[in-house]
């Protein structure tokens, strides 16, 4: 029989010094047995203790420790705001006093204002040798001004002209160059006004609130005929300034189309026909009452080739040109200005003779669809869409009446227009139908009208809003207005827009011309 032996018990021996990290502390086990640790808990810390004070100039620190193990944290503390300090003193000038900062931020000044002066006291009395003087002391910062009191018995003598700052006017003496009869500015309530602007004027001449004038349209005041000037006027909305120009007499077979302001395109139809926008016209021209004729073509350009008027669709003087490119209408239009001693619309390459332009093209041309337009020019041009639009309404500025140019009632547009439902597929001479209500013929109808501008998918609100608009810099189309022979009634609405290569011609795409009214 084996009796066993009882086993000796182990006792863990701990040092007497904390172990600790950030969070905790324990007394660790001096034994074998590493892992073995008493007293564990979290650090119980104390309030925090400044060690170094912050300034404006250095952070400070403090920390905080813990109440059982002594484990300590230290922590920055951040630089104390800038508190400006400024001198007690006053710095200042002739005009304005201030405490300067004595701190390094130097451009800070503190209480600044203009003196604040009393009353001119005499320190030296004028004599009838010798001049006196006088100062005067502001009174918050002391500063002191002088000025000399001029000898006894002199008498200023002023000249006619006043002299002025921003703030008084004066008159000088011419001896002593004092100032006499000191004042503040005292404007007019009415405007002063010349042919560049208008402004408030002081009796001395400064000026106040000047601007340049702000024109309305230009309006007729006297009708032209033809063989006396008209006149027309425009105002600015301000001062109410008049400013005149004399209205040339009306061309033959042209009709005078005064400034005014409508509404453009329609919200039916093509999207390039929308959306309605108001536009201004702000200068009378002068349009063609008819569109140009064969005649008047052949007056200056000849056509080329297989694209000549033929008796299929109307060959004679009074019937319109067709057959024509944008390109063609340019040479036209610059041909004959030259011809009748005006200046020309158009230039390309800084060049207006269309003989030195070169044969035309007949592919779009980059040179050629780059050409530049004079609008102050007086000769024969191209109409604007704008202008056109606005002409073919006829002073109607309601959208939805005047569907086409002299009626709304598409029952009675045949009175007005050669179209698909009366044409029997051909031109007809120009006057043939009645005329809108400004005297224009075949502005619905007939053959369609190049203009100006560039096709857009639908109204640009940069290039073809507002007032006078000339429609995009660039494209590939050129727009053409009115409808012809061979379109139904929808294309010979006013607002209608067609389009065309530049160079293209067609038997059913013709022009007419615009100029300007004033000298």
């Amino acid at each position: 029989l084996m009796v066993g032996c009882k086993a000796e018990v182990h006792t863990h021996t701990f040092a007497e010094e904390w172990s600790s990290d950030e969070t905790d502390h324990w007394h660790a086990a001096t034994c074998e047995h590493k892992d073995e640790v008493i007293n564990f808990e979290e650090h119980s810390f104390g309030d925090w203790i400044t060690t170094k004070e912050a300034t404006e100039e250095a952070e400070g620190s403090r920390e905080k420790s813990c109440t059982v193990c002594e484990y300590t944290v230290p922590e920055v503390i951040e630089k104390l705001e800038h508190t400006h300090k400024f001198a007690t003193d006053w710095t200042k000038d002739e005009t304005n006093h201030w405490h300067a900062a004595t701190c390094e931020c130097s451009d800070v000044e503190l209480q600044k204002t203009e003196h604040t002066f009393g009353e001119w006291k005499v320190i030296k009395e004028a004599t009838e040798e010798a001049k006196g003087s006088k100062e005067r002391v502001c009174d918050v910062c002391k500063y002191k001004e002088t000025a000399e009191i001029a000898q006894l018995n002199h008498k200023h003598v002023t000249g006619e002209s006043w002299k002025n700052d921003d703030k008084n006017h004066w008159k000088e003496c011419t001896g002593c160059k004092e100032k006499i009869d000191v004042k503040g500015h005292s404007y007019s309530e009415s405007w002063t006004k010349d042919a560049s602007g208008h402004w408030y004027e002081c009796v001395c001449g400064a000026k106040k609130d000047e601007a340049e004038h702000n024109f309305g349209i230009w309006k007729v005041t006297t009708d032209p005929t033809d063989t006396t000037e008209g006149t027309s006027k425009r105002v600015c909305d301000i001062c109410n300034f008049e400013e005149t120009k004399q209205i040339i007499p009306i061309p033959e077979n042209f009709v005078l189309v005064e400034a005014g302001t409508f509404k453009m395109g329609s919200e039916k139809g093509f999207d390039r026909n929308k959306p309605v926008h108001e536009v201004t016209i702000t200068k009378p021209f002068y349009m063609g009452k008819y569109e140009v004729t064969q005649a008047e073509y052949e007056k200056y350009c000849s056509y080329t080739g297989s694209n000549s008027p033929s008796p299929k669709y109307g060959d004679g003087n009074n019937y319109p040109t067709y057959f024509v490119s944008w390109y063609d209408a340019l040479v036209y239009c610059n041909k004959r200005s030259m011809a009748e001693g005006l200046t020309p619309c158009y230039s390309i390459s800084d060049l207006t003779d269309p003989d030195d332009w070169g044969d035309v093209p007949t592919s779009s041309n980059s040179t050629w669809n780059a050409v530049e337009c004079n609008w102050n020019a007086n000769g024969y041009r191209l109409p604007t869409e704008a202008e056109w639009e606005y002409a073919a309404r006829a002073g109607d500025n309601t959208v939805e009446s005047f569907t086409y140019s002299g009626t709304s009632d598409v029952n009675k547009l045949g009175d007005y227009a050669w179209y698909y439902g009366n044409s029997k597929n051909t031109t007809h001479e120009v006057g043939t139908k009645l005329p809108n209500t400004y005297g224009l013929f075949d502005m619905s109808g007939n053959v369609y009208e190049w203009c100006w501008n560039w096709k857009t998918e639908s109204y640009d609100t940069e290039t073809e809003v507002g007032c006078d608009p000339t429609g995009a810099s660039a494209g590939s189309d050129r727009v053409g207005r009115g409808g012809g022979w061979s379109g139904n009634s929808d294309y010979c609405a006013v607002s209608c827009r067609n389009y065309g290569d530049p160079n293209g011609r067609s038997n059913v795409l013709g022009f007419r011309v615009v100029r300007a009214s004033s000298k």
